[in-house]
Formats: C-alpha cells, structure tokens, sequence
C-alpha cells in the first residue's frame, strides 16, 4: 500500500510553541502555527532556523528546518509587520513561515479558496491573497495559546496517517489487438481457461507488456453475482479430495430422491385430491347449492400446477438420465481408478470439454441450467393465482352443507394447505441443494458457473421477477421497501456488491464508542449510506439476506420496519478513499452528492460541494481498510464497462497486488475503437493507460479531458518501453514497466483530505482556554 499522507508529525510541546488566529479571507476560520527552534543546529549571526507547522483550512504543512535570513525572498512577509513587531524574532519567524506555506499551496486549491473569499463580497471580486501582505497580515493578529499539549494529542489522532491500497486503472490497446486464446479438442476449437478457471488473453505485440501487469481477475457478473468471488477455504484448491467428491454425489442423489418424492406428490394431488374435489364441486352446481362456478374452483387447482407437474417430470428423467450415465465413473473416481482433475491439464490450458468430470457434476449442472429457467412461467404464475387460495378455502367452509364443505372437512383443510404450498416451499429446496453442491466445488471447476446462474434462476422466480428484469432493479425495489427515506429516482445500476456495517466518526475521531451506527451499501455506480435507528435495526448480513431472500412474501404488505433510514448517495466516479494505518478507519471523500434533489446535480470544483465522511469498520471488514478499498475499485470498473462489454473476448481484468509502499492497481484491459466508445467506458477513470507506438500525449490527454492521470506507453526496442505522463518521460526494461507503472499510478492527483464542506458564522470565545477548546473543534469539524 502506497502512504498518500503523513499525517500530523510527531510534536514536543517543550519546543514548539501554539500560535492562532483567525482568516478573515479563509472563512474566518482559524489558522495554527506550532512555532520552535529548529532542532539542526545550523544557525548563524545573520540567520535562524526555525521550525514551523502550519494548518488551517487550506490543509497541513510542516517545515522542520526554515531559515529566517533578511537575504531569504520569504523575509519579504516581515515587511509587512507592524514596526512594533519587526523587531520581534517570533512574529518575523511567523511572517516567514505562513508566505512559505502560501508559496507551496497548489494553483488549483488556492483558485478554490479564492472563489469562496470572493463570495462574501458585494462585487464578487477575490481580494489578494497568499502573498506576502496576507501573511504580514495573519502573523501580526496571532496569539501564543498557553498549553499546546492537547491541540497536539487532538490533532494527531484527527490527522493520521492515510494510505491507499488500491487503484483502478484502464488500459487501452489498439484495435484488433486482443485475442481470446483457443485450444484444439479434436477437430473443435474451444476458448481456453487457465488454472483458475478464468479465460486466457493474447495481446498481440504487446503481450509482454500486458502481461506485467499482475495475473488476471474475475469480475462478477449479474449473473455470477458475489459467491463466485467468495470461494471458500477448500474451494481455492485445483481438485476434489475423495470425502468432497462423496458429498457432491450425495447432493446429486439428494436432489433426485427429494425430485421424485416431489413429483409423486404433485401426480397424486391432481389425478386424485383435484378430482374427488371437483367431482364433489359438480355435484353442488347440479344441486345449486354453490353460488359460483367452474371456474371459481379451478383457483384451487389452477392450470398452472398442471403445467409444473409437466416440466417437473420431463426434468426428472433427465436428472435421472444423468445420474444413471455417470454413476460407474463417479464410484470409479471416487475409488481412486482414474486420473485426479489436476493431473488432467495440458500446457497449462484447461478448458470444459478438455478436463474430464468423472464426478458427473458439469453433466448435471448442464441439466439444471436447462431446466430451471423454465420454470418461471409456470411456478410464477402459480404463486399468483395461489394468493387467492385463503379467500377461496373461507368460502367454501361457509357453506357447511355443500358437498365441497363435506369433501374438505374429510380431507382436512391443513393437509390441503400443505399439499398446495408444495411447489412454493419446493423453490428455496432448490436453492438449498445448489447451495450445498457449490460449497463443495473449487472456484476454478467448470460446473460452477451453471450452478450459480441456476440458482440465480430460483431467486428471480421467488421474487416474482422475470428472469430477463434488471437484478439492480430486483435489488431497488428490494431496498426501497426496507429502506425509509429512499429517493423514489434512486436506482443504482448493477447488482448490490457489498453491505458493511459501519461507525460513522465525528471530531474529533479518537473514541470509536462515540461514533453513530449506520451502514455502506457498494453498488457499481454509487455508494449509499443508510442510518441505522434504534437498537433492532437489520444489520449488513441481514440486509444482504433480505435481497436474496428466495421468498414470494417479499411485498410491500409484508415488510416491517428494519429500523433503517437513507443518509446519502456518492456517485463512485467521484469518491477518493483514504485507509489509516491500522486499516481501521476510512475516510471517503466525495466531490458530488447524488442526493440532491429529483435529479443528479453536475459536476462542481467548489468547496462547498466536497463532502467528507469518516468512518470504522465492523467485522468482517474491521481492520480491514485495504479489502474495501479493493471492492470500490473493482466496483468502479464495473460501473464503467456495460456486462456486454465485460463479457466479451476484446476486455479482460488483471490485478498486481499492493506490495510494502506501493499501491495496487486493478486494470481494465481493452481496445481503443468506436464499439467501445458506444458500449464501453460510461464515465472516465482517474488512471489510464494508452499503449500505442503511434500516440502523441498531447492527443491523448485532450481526448480525455475529464482523466486524473493519463500515462502513454511506447515500445523503444526489444523488451524496452517509455512511459510519459505530464511531460516526464521514464525508460525502463520489461522488468521494470509494472514498477514505473506503479510510481505514475501513484502519483496520480488526489482530493486534499483538508478540503472539505463549509459553513459560516462561527462565533470564537473570547479567553485564552476557551479559544484553545473552539480552535480543537473548529478546525477539526472541517477536517
């Protein structure tokens, strides 16, 4: 991980001493200086070194070693001194250090606080500000406050040290450059996966380069949506221990045997309990003893179960089909007589057809793949007209003399219930299974992308959603109904990547126990924030269990309160995270606010419009600062490129992991070309990369004027490149591209965490301990 900040250094209230004041210009807000000797011992007759910590709201500066010298072009703040104070070493001393703060204030920060200052004028005109008379001004008003020790410890523990672990990054290739690698099976060609089960890439003349850049990565999708990116422990191995494959195979069996039982049941309520009923139906409409008609009692068994029980029986046989084909090679394998699928690999290319399954998992995965799906018409429309069931059983238990009334008093109106419920309970049976059978399998095995998407297709058909409807819609709605407060225009694209429970902090940041309990919600596009009300409200694996609850009862009717209420959207393109040392505490600052209105507001570069939020982790993400910076990032990319996209054989994913000072880059790795301009990049990244012989930076940065950082890498010879960014130019071998690379990324510009949101009119006490408690938490509010 890469340190972005220093944080507050390391102060002896023994040699420096506390200054303060106010700035008029800076939003009246305060301004400190810790002044001291300098602690080298260079000093001369007609010079003296000081040292000097500024801050205000312009951010943190620190100079260890300042030299106050007549000859120095800082002195010139001195002049501006009152006479009176000329002479006095302290204030010289202070005039010298705010210019020298001043002279290293960035041009586009001082443009900022310059258009604020402005503001509060009449003719909206900025005053002069950060030269030399400013700081004569600001070092004649300050003040010694008696004790600096706590402003010190609060500082310190409000300004830690910030790192980054993480950054994402786009690469872009020329046309026609990526190629998926294929593999011969046969008289077959098959796109080719490697060991871990993700596609293999070639990358043309630049495949060495690209190559450097870490190994490749998986990305979920909407329809491999968070397990694939949870493998479990046993699941990162390349193969099945022998008690793995003995439980996989009884999870098949299970799903057979609880299939057959299901399907027996489903035969015997229609071809004998909907038959004595209806036979018992017709003889009331004889007698006219029933006030409705034929179609009244088809609610109760409606043509929609026949229909289940047709396509449960054809997936039967099928499921049976499968079993009974590959059962002698599963005991075989599980018995130790064939090859293990590790040793089933050749050239360190695997693909489906190549590596056997003896096992017979991908057959049946094949199966459920096919037939699952299917049943959403069927089992949907059935837990439609199944709602009427209790109206329906009410009216016929209040004619007590109708031979229907007769009919389910003998039956039993619970067993009734129960045998008609059996389709509806039959769905999350499903989930369960597949559950169980994917638990078993490594990350990397080819049947485990048709089991999710299988059990992908159970959750949409409990949610009473069509296959085919947007997850980010299922998931809004989802929200929307446990969520108070939630924007009726807020629907984040993609699908609900994380939910992490969280504290968020207020200044000055050092008691963890006082922060307010709320929660993050990580979409690819936006990262929400919800308070968390009241001692029952749900926590993130509970919310996370409401979404994918595989339930028809998830409506509105049903929904009670979770205790939850909508603070804020941040639109991710815009969000800077910061991780503290310990990887505790995060700080996210954002330069828009999705929820502003019915609308999202347009980009703004003003003060007042940067929001910054501090926040603690709860488990599993406690300490944990770097894993949510890694899920914003890869969040990111995906929020840029559309699933069509992502899923094509011309964009793939690499990774470099962070190492001891440096930080780590997640690559989006596609061609420049007009189909991605029209189906790729939907907003620009903060890193990005153009490899090309032919580009010219210039070119390349005024195609992408809304780009942090945009580095052009050229080939310079054999396994030799140059890297350009901002007008510098580094030459390095192969080796070390990935380590420039890194450096640049690094560099790239970030927010100042001191920027922040701004208000006005704050009043400041007037003895000297008062204003040493309001400078704490003044200053630190804003922070």
């Amino acid at each position: 991980m890469a340190r972005l900040y220093a944080g507050f250094p390391a102060l002896d209230p023994e040699t420096v001493s506390l200054y303060y004041t106010k700035d008029l210009l800076l939003e009246n807000l305060p301004v400190l200086v810790f002044y001291g000797a300098s602690t080298t011992r260079n000093a001369t007759r007609s010079s003296a070194r000081v040292q000097a910590h500024v801050y205000s709201l312009a951010g943190l500066r620190s100079f260890p070693s300042l030299v106050i010298a007549p000859s120095s072009p800082l002195y010139a703040a001195v002049n501006h001194l009152p006479f009176d104070k000329q002479g006095n070493e302290v204030f010289r001393g202070l005039a010298v250090s705010l210019l020298n703060y001043f002279s290293g204030l960035s041009g586009p920060l001082k443009e900022i606080l310059k258009d604020l200052a402005a503001r509060r004028r009449p003719n909206r005109v900025a005053p002069a500000m950060f030269d030399e008379m400013h700081a004569g001004d600001l070092a004649s008003r300050m003040i010694q406050i008696e004790d600096a020790s706590n402003v010190i410890k609060q500082l310190s523990i409000a300004l830690p040290q910030q790192q980054s672990s993480w950054v994402d990054v786009d690469v872009r290739l020329p046309p026609d450059t990526i190629r998926r690698v294929v593999a011969q099976d046969g008289s077959e060609s098959i796109p080719a996966s490697g060991e871990d089960g993700l596609p293999l890439f070639h990358y043309g003349r630049w495949n060495s380069c690209i190559e450097q850049i870490g190994q490749p990565a998986f990305l979920p999708t909407s329809k491999l949506r968070r397990a694939p990116s949870r493998p479990t422990a046993h699941s990162k191995s390349k193969s099945l221990s022998k008690d793995q494959k003995i439980a996989l195979r009884r999870e098949m069996c299970e799903m057979l045997d609880t299939e057959k039982n299901y399907v027996a049941k489903l035969q015997n309520l229609l071809c004998e309990v909907a038959e004595e009923f209806r036979r018992s139906h017709h003889a009331d409409i004889q007698h006219r003893s029933l006030g409705f008609g034929e179609d009244r009692v088809n609610q109760l068994f409606p043509e929609s179960l026949s229909q289940i029980r047709l396509v449960n029986e054809e997936f039967l046989a099928e499921l049976e089909d499968v079993l009974s084909v590959t059962e002698d090679e599963a005991i075989q394998d599980i018995e130790g007589l064939t090859e293990s699928l590790a040793k089933l690999q050749l050239d360190q290319v695997n693909t489906a057809s190549r590596r056997r399954d003896p096992t017979g998992a991908l057959a049946f995965a094949k199966i459920l793949l096919k037939w699952l799906p299917n049943f959403s018409g069927p089992y949907q429309e059935y837990m439609r007209s199944s709602a009427n069931l209790p109206k329906f059983l009410n009216a016929v238990n209040a004619d007590r003399t109708s031979n229907l009334s007769q009919t389910l008093n003998q039956f039993g109106e619970q067993r009734l219930r129960s045998l008609l419920i059996e389709p509806v309970q039959r769905l999350p049976r499903y989930s369960l299974l597949l559950d169980n059978m994917i638990s078993q399998l490594p990350a990397s095995h080819p049947a485990l992308s048709s089991l999710l998407r299988s059990k992908d297709a159970i959750a949409d058909i409990c949610a009473l959603e069509n296959a085919s409807l947007a997850d980010s819609t299922r998931t809004s709605n989802a929200l929307r109904k446990s969520i108070r407060n939630w924007p009726s225009w807020l629907s984040p694209r993609g699908r609900l990547i994380a939910a992490i429970d969280i504290k968020e902090l207020g200044a000055p940041y050092g008691d963890l126990a006082l922060g307010s309990e709320a929660m993050l919600l990580l979409f690819p596009d936006t990262l929400i924030f919800v308070r968390k009300e009241g001692p029952n409200a749900l926590s993130a694996k509970a919310i996370l269990i409401e979404i994918d609850r595989p339930s028809m009862t998830l409506t509105l009717e049903t929904m009670t309160d979770k205790g939850l209420s909508f603070s804020a959207g941040f639109d991710l393109s815009k969000l800077h995270v910061f991780e503290s040392a310990d990887g505790g505490v995060v700080r996210l600052i954002h330069t828009k606010t999705v929820a502003t209105g019915s609308q999202l507001s347009l980009e703004s570069h003003n003060l007042a419009d940067v929001q910054v939020k501090i926040v603690s982790l709860h488990a599993p993400y406690e300490g944990k600062a770097h894993r949510l910076s890694e899920e914003i990032a890869k969040a990111k990319i995906e929020g840029r490129f559309s699933e069509p996209v992502r899923e094509s054989d011309h964009w793939a994913l690499r990774r470099v992991e962070p190492d001891h000072g440096k930080i780590g880059i997640i690559a989006a790795i596609y061609e420049r070309g007009e189909s991605m301009k029209n189906n790729g990049a939907q907003t620009h990244c903060r890193v990005q990369v153009d490899v090309g012989d032919q580009l010219d930076e210039k070119e390349v940065v005024a195609s992408n004027p809304r780009t942090g950082l945009t580095i052009v890498v050229r080939s310079s010879g054999p396994n030799a490149f140059t890297l350009i960014a901002g007008g510098f130019c580094i030459k390095t071998d192969l080796g070390g591209l990935i380590s420039s690379l890194v450096r640049m990324s690094k560099s790239a510009p970030l927010i100042r965490s001191g920027i922040v949101s701004i208000a006005n009119k704050r009043q400041s006490p007037s003895d000297s301990k008062c204003k040493q408690r309001h400078v704490i938490h003044l200053l630190l509010s804003w922070r």
